[in-house]
């Protein structure tokens, strides 16, 4: 019986509708049980936020600079590296206002629905907050709109979290 043939009938047809539902199903699980999974910090497997980037420089030193360990802090479970014990200080007086947003992942990443890792070098400061990206690349299609990037990731990083793609 040809494959034509096979599709026509209808328990065939039932048949390949239910395969393909659990696989569809299987999938969906799998991605949205691995979502959960995803920390609110994009960390390394030594819980080190933004590749051991000091989040502080940016607004001080207008550039990114690397951190060191002796200069750490650990804020909301996540290890934050410092490149000076001031910068430190700054930061675990007011950690929110240097965090990056959208906990370092890619802003257009997330704008686009999907989690991706950020390039502390790919970064932009928009209204006093900090947002990094996958790419300098990236960096310039998002700094065309950062107003429409900032909505649209909020909204995924508030309400739709557990929908987006994983591109970790």
């Amino acid at each position: 019986m040809s494959i034509s043939a096979l599709l026509k009938s209808r328990s065939a047809f039932t048949g390949y509708f239910a395969v393909i539902v659990a696989v569809a199903a299987i999938m969906g699980y799998y991605t949205l049980s691995s979502n959960a999974e995803i920390p609110d910090y994009n960390i390394d497997a030594n819980r080190v936020a933004i590749h051991g980037y000091d989040t502080v420089a940016y607004f001080t030193d207008g550039k990114p600079l690397k951190g060191k360990s002796e200069f750490g802090h650990v804020w909301r479970d996540t290890q934050w590296h410092f490149a000076s014990a001031g910068n430190r200080d700054l930061f675990t007086a007011n950690p929110d206002r240097y965090a990056p947003q959208f906990g370092g992942y890619c802003a257009l990443g997330l704008a686009s629905g999907e989690y991706a890792d950020a390039d502390p070098e790919a970064w932009t400061i928009v209204d006093g907050k900090l947002y990094l990206n996958n790419t300098k690349d990236f960096r310039v299609v998002w700094r065309k709109a950062p107003e429409a990037h900032i909505g649209n990731a909020n909204y995924n990083w508030t309400k739709n979290r557990d929908k987006l793609r994983n591109n970790l």
